[in-house]
């Protein structure tokens, strides 16, 4: 009897193919794109996506993974940083699950984009604490500077891949 079946073998492939794609895109491309300080965040885009697709279990673990590999690799700013705001952002989009077809669009995609903006704000306040107690002006900027930034290319995803065919 096989350890794993073809079955299993699939499924993992399913995941963990995409996943590590995602993070070597996020590991090489991200520091590239980077704008000073500012820089897109692919692997919150993959969680959203997955969380939306799967529900709230799957996008809760993968966005720990991905938050563990993203701190570990050097790629995020403050240890656990990462994590904890994937693994938010996995939880509260994946009550989205399937609610598409049952709730009215505009209000659908709000809810994300506010669960964004909110995850957003998290890693914005703890990676530039000294900002908002210092100069508050900039550190709403540098908050609308990355959130910006990743909705661009979630802009870009969404003409190819809509979210209203993933939910």
């Amino acid at each position: 009897m096989y350890l794993l079946s073809r079955n299993r073998l699939t499924k993992l492939t399913e995941y963990l193919l995409p996943l590590a794609g995602v993070f070597l895109l996020q590991f090489f491309l991200a520091e590239l794109l980077s704008i000073q300080t500012v820089r897109p965040d692919f692997l919150l885009i993959y969680v959203l996506y997955i969380s939306i697709r799967r529900g709230s279990f799957v996008g809760v673990i993968t966005g720990f993974i991905l938050g563990m590999l993203a701190d570990f690799a050097g790629v995020g700013s403050y240890f656990g940083l990462s994590s904890i705001v994937y693994v938010i952002t996995g939880y509260l989009t994946g009550y989205l699950k399937g609610q598409y077809s049952r709730m009215i669009p505009f209000y659908f995609h709000l809810i994300w984009i506010g669960i964004l903006l909110f995850s957003f704000f998290i890693f914005a306040y703890v990676r530039y604490q000294f900002l908002f107690v210092t100069d508050l002006p900039v550190f709403w900027g540098k908050w609308f500077l990355t959130a910006g930034y990743t909705f661009g290319f979630l802009g870009i995803l969404q003409l190819v891949i809509p979210l209203k065919r993933v939910g």
